[in-house]
């Protein structure tokens, strides 16, 4: 309570295949009016390999991602149609299951649709190839593989439903889980007892912070797949709600609590590497991290007027791990967070908050990166 929490090194690492370079020559061919060649670049922008080995026809391609295979194509009168099969209902489960769909469809997709015909679900969106600019075409492909590859879990463990492919997956080696496992509990239980603290002291806004940092470090630090990555995502959702500090506390408090209680075979079966099209994370440049960081950067520099070293530790660490738990960050951006982070680590909160202002200085000067 008395100190910052340690800083962990990744045990499991997300993999990322964007070619960055690739982004801005898409764009610039879809403003040119070649929106063909565009949308091309921009599948190889996301994956290469998987861009050009499954191209099973011309303007065909059927890509697996996790537990779905999306599949594109360029129609003869140039529309682009994108479906992915997704699961079939349980003849006894039918309702709670089609309540989720609902909310699915009306909250968490923007573009693309879940259908149902028959039994089975499938994404589907469609749109003419003119209309394919590249940043509305990867939140497309990005909503329709995450959220695909994410609910099936949940829907056939909750709700029953058959899945419509194996996933095809390599676990992780023992030793590897096992230190995932050792951190995911040590974590969640540090951050339980600073929260106890803090409530304690009626400091409710530190209180549900340092829990909602804690899921973001786990998330940067093991990488996990499968259902307990959807859960901890709605968790960590709850950091943005209009709700009182009081109350989002108390959401956060007691899913740890359910985290805690897992057993470390339902741990383990969540780690593992799969054949993944499209990244769980967005990559981002500098000057969108600034952006991310922006509102605790200012709320460090009312925190130091006050010399609230504290304050000013606690807002560099929510501001770095929801970085990181958003994005793939540039090179000098990612050093520079272990390094602060590992400084900070274990220190009292005065010395640690000297360690985030200096960093955040660091970062917010224009000649940075």
């Amino acid at each position: 309570m008395d100190s910052c929490p340690q800083y962990v090194p990744p045990v499991v690492e997300y993999e990322t295949k964007l070619k960055r370079e690739l982004f801005q020559p898409a764009v610039q061919l879809y403003e040119e009016g070649r929106f063909e060649e565009s949308f091309r670049t921009f599948l190889r922008y996301i994956n290469e390999d998987a861009a050009l080995a499954c191209e099973t026809a011309p303007r065909h391609w059927v890509i697996p991602h996790g537990s779905i295979v999306l599949e594109l194509r360029i129609t003869d009168d140039d529309d682009l149609v994108i479906t992915a099969p997704f699961v079939k209902l349980a003849p006894e489960r039918r309702a709670p299951l089609l309540r989720q769909v609902l909310e699915l469809n009306t909250g968490t997709l923007t573009l693309p649709r879940l259908i149902l015909k028959d039994d089975g679900l499938t994404f589907s969106y469609r749109c003419p190839l003119r209309l394919a600019e590249p940043n509305k075409m990867y939140r497309v492909l990005f909503e329709i593989c995450i959220n695909g590859d994410s609910f099936d879990d949940e829907y056939v463990t909750k709700f029953g439903a058959v899945p419509l492919r194996e996933k095809q997956v390599t676990a992780l080696p023992a030793e590897q889980v096992d230190e995932a496992w050792r951190v995911f509990r040590q974590t969640l239980e540090q951050a339980k007892r600073s929260a106890d603290y803090y409530m304690s002291k009626r400091w409710h806004g530190f209180a549900f912070e340092i829990l909602g940092i804690a899921l973001m470090q786990i998330d940067h630090v093991i990488s996990a797949q499968g259902f307990l990555r959807t859960r901890m995502e709605r968790s960590i959702n709850h950091l943005w709600e209009q709700r009182s500090p009081e109350e989002i506390h108390g959401s956060l408090a007691r899913e740890i609590d359910e985290y805690l209680a897992l057993d470390r075979e339902t741990f383990a079966a969540d780690f593992y590497v799969a054949d993944f099209f499209i990244n769980a994370k967005k990559s981002a440049e500098l000057e969108a991290c600034r952006k991310s960081m922006g509102t605790r950067w200012e709320w460090a520099k009312e925190d130091r007027a006050h010399r609230n070293n504290h304050g000013v530790a606690i807002c560099y660490l929510f501001a770095a791990y929801e970085c990181l738990y958003n994005f793939f960050v540039p090179p000098a951006l990612r050093e520079e967070y272990a390094a602060t982070l590992a400084a900070m680590g274990g220190q009292d909160w005065e010395l640690a908050g000297e360690h985030a202002w200096q960093s955040f200085n660091r970062i917010m000067d224009p000649a940075f990166g």
